[in-house]
C-alpha cells in the first residue's frame, strides 16, 4: 500500500524567518533594415545585404492646440546596428508658432554611427482652442496601435500633450497584459482577438476607445540542439544511480532544457520503483504510462491490485492520470521506517477522478522527435519533474552543468553538510550567464501551472486559475534583472500568505545567495502567526528565562499531572516520548501533551504517539481537491498504551502536525485545553521552477475531519482554519490554569 507510506512520509513544517555530442544546427537572422536578395541552387546559397541606414516611426501628422507645447513622443528612429536613435533626433521646426492657428512641416533627421542619415516630414496643424469633450477625442484619435507579429511588448500611450490622461484594459489579460506585455496563445490554439479599450479624461469628460488586435498562436517548437550532462543522486533516503552522459534537448535555438519522459524516470530508480512501469507509444502523437501495485488487503489475505495511467497526448499538449494517485504509486523506499509499529486495519476510499492537465494551456509545447533512429517524447525537464518526480518527495535539479537527485528532507534541513549540498547544486557556469526570456516565460507559465494543479490551499483561496495572479505581474519578470526576478519571486511566495509555503532558496542564474525575510513581507495571516509565537516566547521566556529552556516535561498537581511539552514531531519523537512515559513517578494520573509551542513536522511520529495514548483504533483522514479523492484510515498501533487520564494542550502557535494532533484528540474524546490552533492543512512539497529556484508549497495532500455515517455518506472537511478547544486557558503557561481546569473536567466526569 504505497499511498500508505506517503502520507507516513508527510512532512508539513514550518518555514523560518558542458555540451558533447551538441547537434549541429543552422539559423538564418534577418531584420526589417536589411534588403535580402538571396539566390540558391542545389550547391550554394548566396545572400547579398544593402543596408538601408535608420529608420523612423510614428505618426507623419500631429495635431496641437494654440498656446500648447507640442509633443514629438511618438516619433521613435532606430537602425539595425545602433539600436535605438531616438535621442540623437534632431528637428527643423521652419516657421512653427503653436500661438497661430494653421498648418506648418517641420523636419525631423537622425544620423547612425556610420554617417547614414535620414529624414522625417512631419505636418504640424495649430487648432483652435478645444473643449475637454474635443481633447480628450483628439487624444484618442491620435493612438496608432499596431502590432506585429512576434512583438512582445506594446506602447500604450499614457498622457496627451492637452491635458489628457489615458488609462487601458484589455479584454483577455492573459493574451495582452494590461501594461502592454503580449503573450501569444499556446501551439495549436487558434488566434485571439483582443479588445484594448483605452479610457481618455480631460476635466471630467471620460470617453473611450476600442482597438482590435489579433494575436497568432506559437508555432510548433523545434528541436534545436541536444547536450549530455552527468546526472549525481545525492540523497541517502532515496539511493539513485549516477551517469555520467544523460541526453538533455532545447528548442527553438532557446535555454529551457527538455527530456526524454522515459528517460527522465528510469535514471531516478531508487526514488521510484521503475520496474514496474511500462512505457507504450500510441499512434503517432501519444504515449501511455502504465504501472499496477499489488498488496494485501487489512485482512492480510485478499490481494488488491491497482492499475494506474497516463496518457500523453504530443498533438493536443495533454497529461492525462486516471487519478492523482498516479504520481505516487510508484514510490520507492527510504532507508528510515517513518511508521514503525503502526498497524492499518481498514480504510474509506472516495475514488479519486480522472483528470487532464492541458500544458499547451500553459504555453508548454511537448514533442515526439526523431534522430538517428531513436524516438524520443520530450517535454520541458522542469514539468517532468513536478509531474513524475514531486509527488515522491524527490525532484530532479538542474543548473545548466549536472543533473542533481535531491530528496525534499535536505532541502528542508539546516544541517550544515545538507545547506553546503544546496550551494553547491545552485553553483555552476550559468552563475555569470544572464537569464534569457525563453527561460523567464517559462518560470511564469510553470508558476501558473504548478499553483493551479499541485497547490492544495487553490479552492480553499477562491482562485480559478493563478494566471489571474500571475499576469500582473509578467512584464516585471520580463524587464527585471536576474536578482530582481530572483527577488520578485521571493514576494510571490510570502504572497500567498501561507505558513506551508515559503521561498527556500534562489536559482542558478546567480551565485547562490540569500534574500532576508521580514515581518513587512509576510501577509496578515502569517504575520498574526508569528506575533502570536512571539507573545507565546515572551511567557516563556518569563517562567523559565529562556523559551529554549523549556523542560522535557513537568509534574505538578503533588506529582499528579505530569506536563509534556512537545515542540515539534520528527522521527525520534515517539521514542523520545515513551522514554518520558516509562519515568514518570507512579503518583501521576493525568498527562497533558503540551502542544502549544509545536509548529508541527512529521505525520508519521503523530500517528506513532498515538499508540502510546490509547488501546483504541484511531483515523487520519485526507482529501485531494484536484481529483476529489478522500481517504480515512483506521489505525492501531504495536504499541502498549499508557493508562493516564490524556489531555492536549494548544495555542495558536501550535500548527500543521500539531493541528492534525489536536483534530485527532478531539475525535477520540480527549479534552483540548488552552488556546484555539492556528491550523495548516496540508502536507508540504517542493516544486523547482525552471531557472532553480525552490519553493516549499502546500500540497494536495489535505489533513482534514469527517462528519457524517456510511448510510447517508462522509463529508471531509478541511483543518487548514484551525482546531477549537473545549476549556480555554487566557494564559497557556500557568499552571495554576492547566490544574484548575483539569480538576474540573474529573469532577464532572
Amino acid at each position: 500500500m504505497k499511498k500508505l507510506f506517503l502520507f507516513i512520509l508527510s512532512v508539513s513544517l514550518l518555514f523560518g524567518v558542458v555540451a558533447c555530442g551538441q547537434v549541429t544546427t543552422t539559423q538564418t537572422d534577418t531584420t526589417t533594415t536589411e534588403a535580402v536578395t538571396t539566390t540558391q541552387t542545389e550547391e550554394s546559397t548566396t545572400t547579398t545585404t544593402t543596408y538601408t541606414g535608420p529608420e523612423f516611426s510614428g505618426p507623419t501628422a500631429i495635431s496641437v492646440e494654440v498656446g500648447m507645447d507640442l509633443s514629438l513622443d511618438a516619433i521613435t528612429a532606430s537602425d539595425a546596428e545602433d539600436g535605438d536613435l531616438t535621442g540623437d533626433i534632431v528637428v527643423d521646426y521652419g516657421t512653427l508658432d503653436t500661438d497661430t492657428i494653421g498648418e506648418y512641416t517641420i523636419t525631423l533627421t537622425v544620423t547612425d554611427s556610420d554617417g547614414f542619415e535620414a529624414e522625417y516630414t512631419v505636418t504640424v496643424t495649430v487648432t483652435p482652442e478645444l473643449t475637454p469633450t474635443e481633447r480628450a477625442q483628439l487624444a484618442l484619435d491620435s493612438i496608432s496601435l499596431d502590432y506585429v507579429d512576434g512583438q512582445t511588448l506594446l506602447t500604450f500611450p499614457k498622457f496627451y500633450p492637452n491635458g489628457t490622461w489615458l488609462y487601458w484594459k484589455s479584454s483577455d489579460t492573459h493574451v495582452i497584459t494590461g501594461s502592454g506585455y503580449v503573450i501569444k496563445p499556446h501551439v495549436g490554439s487558434d488566434p485571439v482577438e483582443v479588445t484594448l479599450t483605452c479610457t481618455a479624461k480631460n476635466s471630467g469628460v471620460i470617453l473611450t476607445k476600442d482597438f482590435v488586435l489579433t494575436i497568432q498562436p506559437n508555432p510548433e517548437a523545434t528541436v534545436t540542439s541536444k547536450v549530455q550532462l552527468p546526472y549525481e543522486g545525492t540523497s541517502t533516503e532515496y539511493v539513485t544511480e549516477d551517469q555520467t552522459a544523460v541526453d538533455v534537448f532545447f528548442v527553438d535555438n532557446g535555454t529551457v532544457p527538455y527530456m526524454d519522459v522515459q528517460t527522465f524516470t528510469e535514471m531516478i530508480d531508487g526514488a521510484l520503483d521503475t520496474s514496474i512501469i511500462t512505457f507504450t507509444p500510441e499512434g503517432d502523437d501519444g504515449l501511455w504510462i502504465e504501472y499496477s501495485v499489488e498488496y494485501l488487503d487489512f485482512d492480510e489475505v485478499t490481494v488488491i491490485t491497482e492499475e494506474y495511467w497516463a496518457y500523453i497526448d504530443f498533438t493536443e499538449n495533454t497529461f492525462t492520470v486516471n487519478n492523482f494517485d498516479f504520481f505516487e504509486s510508484y514510490i520507492g523506499s527510504t532507508e528510515s521506517d517513518y511508521g514503525s509499529g503502526l498497524v492499518y486495519t481498514g480504510a474509506d476510499y472516495v475514488d479519486g477522478n480522472e483528470v487532464t492537465i492541458p500544458l499547451g494551456d500553459y504555453n508548454f509545447d511537448i514533442l515526439i522527435y526523431e534522430d538517428g533512429g531513436e524516438t524520443y517524447y520530450l517535454m520541458p525537464l522542469h514539468v517532468i519533474n513536478l509531474l513524475i518526480a514531486g509527488g515522491v518527495y524527490f525532484d530532479v535539479y538542474y543548473n545548466g552543468d549536472t543533473l542533481y537527485g535531491v530528496d525534499t528532507f535536505v532541502m528542508n534541513s539546516s544541517e550544515a553538510a545538507d545547506v553546503a549540498l544546496l550551494d553547491t547544486i545552485r553553483t555552476s557556469s550559468y552563475n555569470d550567464l544572464a537569464m534569457q526570456n525563453d527561460m523567464k516565460l517559462a518560470t511564469y507559465n510553470f508558476l501558473a501551472l504548478a499553483f493551479d494543479y499541485f497547490y492544495g490551499l487553490k479552492e480553499d483561496r477562491g482562485i480559478e486559475t493563478y494566471y489571474t495572479v500571475l499576469d500582473v505581474k509578467l512584464q516585471g519578470y520580463m524587464d527585471d534583472n536576474d536578482k530582481e526576478l530572483y527577488n520578485a519571486l521571493f514576494d510571490f511566495a510570502n504572497a500567498r500568505d501561507d505558513l506551508h509555503t515559503w521561498h527556500q532558496f534562489t536559482g542558478y542564474y546567480e551565485a547562490p545567495f540569500e534574500i532576508g525575510l521580514s515581518i513587512s513581507d509576510l501577509g496578515p495571516r502569517t504575520t498574526a502567526f508569528y506575533e502570536g509565537l512571539w507573545a507565546v516566547q515572551d511567557l516563556l521566556d518569563a517562567k523559565y528565562g529562556s523559551y529554549d529552556d523549556m523542560p522535557e516535561y513537568e509534574l505538578l498537581d503533588s506529582d499528579k499531572i505530569a506536563v509534556i511539552h512537545l515542540t515539534g514531531f520528527d522521527i525520534d519523537t515517539p521514542d523520545n516520548f515513551k522514554a518520558i512515559l516509562d519515568g514518570l513517578p507512579t503518583t501521576v494520573e493525568d498527562v497533558v501533551v503540551d502542544l502549544s509551542y509545536n509548529t508541527g513536522g512529521n505525520l508519521g511520529a503523530v500517528l506513532r504517539i498515538y499508540g502510546y495514548m490509547t488501546e483504541e483504533p484511531f483515523t487520519y483522514h485526507s482529501q485531494n481537491p484536484a481529483d476529489g479523492s478522500a481517504v480515512t484510515y483506521y489505525i492501531e498501533s504495536d504499541y502498549v498504551a499508557y493508562d493516564y487520564n490524556w489531555y492536549v494542550q494548544t495555542s495558536s502557535v501550535t500548527f500543521s502536525a500539531a493541528n492534525l494532533f489536536t483534530s485527532m484528540a478531539k475525535e477520540l474524546g480527549i479534552p483540548v485545553i488552552g488556546q484555539n490552533s492556528s491550523g495548516g492543512a496540508s502536507s508540504i512539497g517542493v516544486i523547482i521552477l525552471p531557472e532553480g529556484t525552490a519553493f516549499f508549497i502546500s500540497t494536495n495532500n489535505v489533513l482534514s475531519t469527517r462528519s457524517g455515517d456510511e448510510v447517508s455518506g462522509y463529508v471531509y472537511s478541511s483543518i487548514e482554519n484551525g482546531i477549537d478547544v473545549d476549556y480555554r486557558m487566557n494564559n497557556v503557561t500557568s499552571d495554576t490554569e492547566l490544574v484548575s481546569i483539569i480538576h474540573t473536567i474529573k469532577a464532572a466526569s
